[in-house]
């Protein structure tokens, strides 16, 4: 709609700003004066240049119908649709009619007391509403016009009029008298307007047709546009609540739509499911009669600012949902309106949050391999804490497996929920704050537009585990500490809080109370996290596992290679029990990954071992009674066939020396009763009876 007033304008009635009962002299001089013009354009005797009188869309309507074959001089009836395209028809512009006819009903109230006609057309002008302003007008329309829902007018078929213009340029059109092409609608007014959908697309036009076109003025035109703007905003409403109602049911997010007061006008079938309403219509309901009283969602339609990535509490329904996104619905001024809430059950996320975070929980305290005493004392004591709510301090050198029972905890008390894993020395210390506690989008340079959730936030419902807590930076300190305390989050950034449900485990290698007393670690954060504290026995403690933990790895490790897996000779294993294993479990996987692959022959030998660990067994064979069928112990491997007694034996030797001959402790070490080991020694002879 964006021509001139002028170029919509009818020049017969351009002036006149009242009803007239009658034609002036002056109305007739003109309309015999356009009349010549039409004729003399349509027979080419002047040409369309020379029209001084009507519009240019006008001259060149006339000559595109006398092109189309039409009678200047007689009625062209326009054709009619069969009755059942009629009602196919009608049936494909529901939404229109439904936006329609209410202005419709309204605009025949306001011309009441005018003889008129409100047409209402498709885009290919088929009249789907005919409204007459009375009885004697009807008969007029049927015996003149014949004019009735189904009728197609366009200048193919009856010439020169306005909504037949309006379809054609898409802009409103005001044609009087003798500016239709047809001679016998020359005493007719139309003021007709179009109607567009929301891609832009000619929907129809709105036309108000006066038999006598004296009985038209330029308000009459300026009410037919502003009604079919009107009709235009609503049908272009329901076109969008169409394609969203068809947006939501195809959507597998479950999706709610609320008002300005919180009033749910959409909820899709996995919303209906999720909220236990599948045979109820939520449609009508306050959003607080079904999730209860949710700061968050109130948040956002007063500030108008979308929130993402948050989990709520439905006390309604005794479930926790987590809320993808929450995005209020504006204006074109800015107002906020409504909302849409996208949201899944909190355990149906879970997947996609262990997918983000790149770690799952797979393990659990069947996977911890080994019987030494000092490790099912670990084991033990992490299965009681499990179940308490509490923070758990993991302690241990490198490599003794912490993040394993980080995640059998987790396995233990809080299967169903996520784990989340962060090591605090991994990772630079500028970023640690922001991966931690997540960041609201735009929040600093390079940040992400939507923002990001942080481990915290991904943690909720499940465990976090903070590996190398000893390195978290001194300024972190204080807002993990906010955290454990309050129990809510907030993003970098964000102006308001999110309440956070999680299971803390850390776990580091450092003396924390070390750090602390050289002020390095905040002390009340360190009384924070020990609440119950786990020390991981390092391998050189837990002799009787070595062997095993050993055999496991080669087995693993020829399994991921394809091949038969090898056996450890007698010399190998002996050497393997004597290295003392500073990177402890890690380094023993790592030496059986190097063994398996050098080995050649279907059994490691001491020379296929890393070369740290292949340093002799003299030590531990030298505590060994020689005895006639015990062959002397070399490191050429040229008598490597020791027993599995054999194996033990120097097992109990080395353990006996290394405890100062402390029956208790050897016991707890080897992992055998204290009465058991006595039997072994006598067994064995390998201890003085006064010793």
């Amino acid at each position: 709609m964006v021509n001139s007033l002028e170029n919509i304008l009818s020049p017969m009635i351009a002036n006149r700003n009242v009803v007239t009962q009658a034609l002036n002299q002056q109305d007739l001089i003109l309309m015999e004066k356009i009349k010549q013009q039409k004729l003399d354009v349509i027979h080419q005797r002047i040409s369309s240049s020379q029209v001084d009188l009507v519009r240019l869309e006008v001259v060149e309507s006339w000559i595109r119908s006398y092109n189309y074959g039409l009678d200047v001089f007689n009625y062209n009836y326009g054709p009619v649709l069969e009755e059942t395209a009629l009602e196919e028809l009608l049936r494909k512009k529901d939404l229109l009619l439904n936006a329609a006819d209410p202005y419709i009903r309204q605009l025949e109230t306001m011309l009441s007391n005018s003889e008129c006609i409100i047409l209402l057309t498709d885009e290919q002008g088929v009249m789907l509403r005919v409204i007459e302003g009375g009885k004697e007008l009807l008969e007029q329309q049927n015996k003149r016009f014949r004019l009735v829902p189904g009728s197609i007018w366009t200048e193919e078929t009856i010439g020169t009029c306005a909504h037949g213009i309006s379809l054609i340029t898409k802009t409103p059109m005001q044609i009087c008298g003798s500016e239709h092409y047809c001679e016998k609608y020359e005493q007719i007014s139309c003021s007709s307007a179009p109607i567009f959908d929301s891609n832009g697309n000619l929907a129809g036009t709105l036309c108000i047709v006066s038999p006598s076109f004296h009985h038209q003025t330029s308000h009459s035109l300026g009410l037919v546009i502003s009604m079919a703007w009107a009709v235009q905003n609503e049908f272009q409403l329901e076109l969008n609540n169409e394609l969203l109602s068809v947006t939501l049911e195809t959507a597998e997010e479950a999706v709610i739509t609320i008002n300005k007061e919180g009033i749910i006008n959409k909820a899709n079938v996995p919303a209906r499911k999720i909220l236990n309403h599948m045979n109820k219509d939520l449609v009508g309901m306050p959003i607080e009669s079904i999730l209860g009283k949710q700061s968050v969602i109130r948040s956002v339609l007063e500030t108008g600012k979308s929130i993402s990535d948050t989990v709520i509490s439905n006390e309604k329904i005794n479930q926790r949902l987590h809320l993808h996104s929450m995005q209020p619905v504006k204006d074109q001024y800015g107002n906020t309106y409504g909302c849409v809430l996208t949201f899944k059950q909190l355990h149906q996320t879970r997947k996609l949050v262990n997918q983000n975070a790149g770690l799952k929980a797979t393990y659990t305290f069947d996977d911890i391999i080994g019987n030494s005493c000092p490790l099912k004392k670990s084991i033990n004591m992490s299965k009681k804490f499990a179940h308490l709510n509490a923070n758990i301090l993991i302690q241990g050198e490198s490599g003794t497996g912490k993040e394993l029972f980080a995640q059998a905890i987790h396995n233990e008390s809080r299967p169903n929920g996520p784990f989340i894993a962060l090591n605090c020395a991994a990772i630079p210390h500028t970023l640690v704050e922001s991966e931690l506690f997540g960041y609201e989008g735009g929040a600093f340079t390079g940040a992400k537009r939507h923002g990001k959730q942080g481990k915290v936030e991904l943690a909720n419902g499940g465990t976090l585990f903070l590996d190398e807590i000893g390195d978290m930076p001194l300024e972190l300190q204080p807002v993990l500490l906010r955290v454990l305390e309050e129990g809510k989050v907030m993003r970098i950034g964000a102006n308001r809080y999110m309440p956070v449900d999680f299971r803390l485990i850390t776990a580091t290698n450092n003396d924390l109370l070390h750090l602390v007393e050289k002020g390095q670690f905040r002390k009340d954060l360190y009384y924070r996290l020990k609440a119950l504290t786990i020390n991981i026995p390092p391998l050189r403690d837990r002799e009787a596992d070595i062997i095993i933990l050993a055999q496991h790895f080669i087995n693993a490790t020829a399994k991921k290679q394809q091949k038969t897996a090898p056996s450890l000779s007698d010399l190998a294993a002996l050497e393997i029990i004597n290295y003392s294993w500073p990177g402890n479990i890690r380094q023993l996987e790592n030496a059986m990954l190097f063994a398996v692959s050098m080995c050649t022959d279907g059994v490691i030998k001491p020379e296929e071992l890393p070369e740290e660990i292949n340093s002799g067994v003299s030590a531990a064979s030298n505590q060994i009674d020689s005895e006639p069928a015990a062959p002397a112990v070399t490191l050429d491997g040229t008598e490597n066939n020791f027993s599995l007694k054999d194996i033990e034996k120097i097992m109990i030797c080395h353990v006996l020396q290394k405890t100062n001959n402390n029956i208790s402790i050897a016991a707890e070490q080897l992992g055998i009763s204290r009465s058991t080991l006595y039997r072994k020694i006598g067994e064995y002879k390998l201890i003085n009876n006064d010793a």
